[in-house]
């Protein structure tokens, strides 16, 4: 995976991002799949509090789900 390359924020320019993690019941399960919820890393403006980026944690979790939505499941 590669990683992000956010130098500063696309809306006040500041270079001070952070990383947060949205986890518990904002977390993220595979579509139509009972299962346990993986959290959501968020990139952050720590000045203006833009959510410039957010990536699931744990995706492997979500790989059954691919030929599901290929097909229009």
């Amino acid at each position: 995976m590669k990683n992000f390359n956010v130098v500063e924020c696309p809306k006040c320019d500041s270079r001070e991002i952070g990383r947060g993690k949205q986890s518990g019941y904002a977390g993220v399960t595979p579509y139509e799949r009972m299962g346990f919820n993986h959290s959501l890393v968020l990139l952050i403006c720590t000045d203006c509090g833009w959510v410039i980026g957010s990536y699931v944690e744990k995706p492997a979790a979500f790989k059954k789900t691919v030929s599901d939505y290929i097909r229009g499941n």
